[in-house]
């Protein structure tokens, strides 16, 4: 027990990943309001109808306060006819701000794997990028009455959950990909997606428990907008914590993987012992 404290705690203060959650938390609050404003751009671009557009916005707004709930459904549905630079400017917003979070995971990895980090423009590049990615699979997530969506309770596999599961293993490969290529010393893809499995799942977990809190807290309005907040933090909080810590386990796994392969290499290399002669006969 006092072995398995001591782990931990190494691990979660030793690799300095306490000291990364908080601004990990900052920068997805900071990118809450663009990156919701951006996949609903996104989302508006990809529907057919009025009805799959009112459908999506309220996906949306289950991770929301209700006092933006009207501003995000009328921006889904109304997109269309918006300006195209209106579009850009939301979808470069929503790039921006995620590229920081992803950079807060960048850095943790790059310092675990003692690692130099890329300069800035080229960094910058690749984490929007990377954040293009975690967009495209939130607007997937969030269609659940497109095609895709409607596909998967057909299949009737895991009845009552399929949806959960199919969004769980599309986020466990995003963020394995995130793990792999954010820092300067690429990951193997079975140390990412080891650190991936407790990332994608919080992604899910952790807003549709906040989601559940705002129904409950619904009756609750004299007190309603600071138990809203401070659950809404204490939501990114713990999802920050899950992504770095899903950071350090690719990187404890991949740190394992590379000693291993520098303990065979010597050995594969190494020229084979001289058999020992006999007692009498003389060395030459």
């Amino acid at each position: 027990m006092r072995s398995a404290a001591r782990r931990i705690f190494d691990f979660y203060w030793g690799q300095g990943i306490a000291d990364d959650v908080p601004a990990l938390t900052y920068y997805l609050v900071l990118s809450l309001a663009p990156f919701a404003l951006g996949i609903a751009a996104v989302q508006a671009l990809l529907l057919n109808n009025l009805l799959s557009a009112i459908e999506v916005a309220e996906q949306l707004n289950r991770f929301l306060p209700e006092a933006v709930h009207e501003d995000v459904k009328d921006l889904v549905v109304g997109t269309r006819s918006n300006s195209p630079l209106l579009l850009l400017l939301a979808l470069v917003a929503m790039l921006w701000t995620t590229s920081g979070a992803i950079g807060v995971i960048e850095r943790c990895e790059s310092r675990m794997l003692d690692c130099p980090r890329h300069n800035v423009v080229v960094g910058r590049i690749r984490n929007m990028v990377l954040g293009a990615l975690v967009g495209l699979a939130f607007a997937v997530a969030a269609a659940s009455a497109s095609p895709i969506g409607e596909l998967i309770p057909r299949l009737e596999v895991l009845p009552g959950g399929p949806s959960f599961l199919f969004i769980a293993i599309g986020s466990i490969v995003v963020f394995a990909v995130i793990y792999r290529y954010a820092p300067r010393s690429v990951i193997g893809w079975r140390a990412s997606f080891l650190g991936a499995v407790p990332a994608g799942i919080s992604l899910q977990a952790v807003p549709a428990l906040v989601g559940l809190y705002f129904d409950a807290a619904a009756g609750f309005a004299a007190v309603r907008i600071f138990l809203l907040l401070a659950v809404l933090l204490l939501g990114l909080y713990a999802m920050a914590l899950m992504l770095l810590v899903g950071a350090g386990l690719a990187v404890e796994a991949e740190e394992r993987s590379r000693d291993r392969a520098a303990r065979l290499v010597p050995a594969a290399g190494r020229p084979p012992s001289p058999e020992p002669k006999p007692d009498g006969v003389p060395v030459a």
